[in-house]
């Protein structure tokens, strides 16, 4: 594995335990936010990339701003499914 990929999935890994950590519960959506920490990850290394954050560098990777991608988007992932309707549930009001 290449530096980068090994530093990605580890840095992804990190994210998504701190942030089920502060969440205190595993659940079903634990796939859906492995997923979003990985795409974070990479998706905040290149803004970092682009814009040259700066705080805190392994080689050519952009530590915080991956970090902060990760959580961003896990915590976008986290939202979205609390507003998306429950399997099962009708979408009338059921009210008469």
């Amino acid at each position: 594995m290449t530096p980068w990929l090994l530093i990605t999935v580890l840095l992804a890994a990190i994210n998504l335990t701190g942030f089920v950590a502060l969440r205190g519960r595993w659940g079903r959506s634990v796939l859906a936010l492995a997923l979003a920490s990985l795409l974070g990850t990479v998706g905040g290394d290149a803004v970092g990339r682009i814009t040259g954050l700066e705080l805190l560098r392994l080689g050519d990777y952009h530590v915080v701003a991956a970090s902060v991608g990760a959580q961003l988007l896990m915590l976008g992932t986290l939202l979205l499914a609390a507003l998306l309707p429950m399997a099962g549930e009708s979408s009338g009001s059921g009210r008469s």
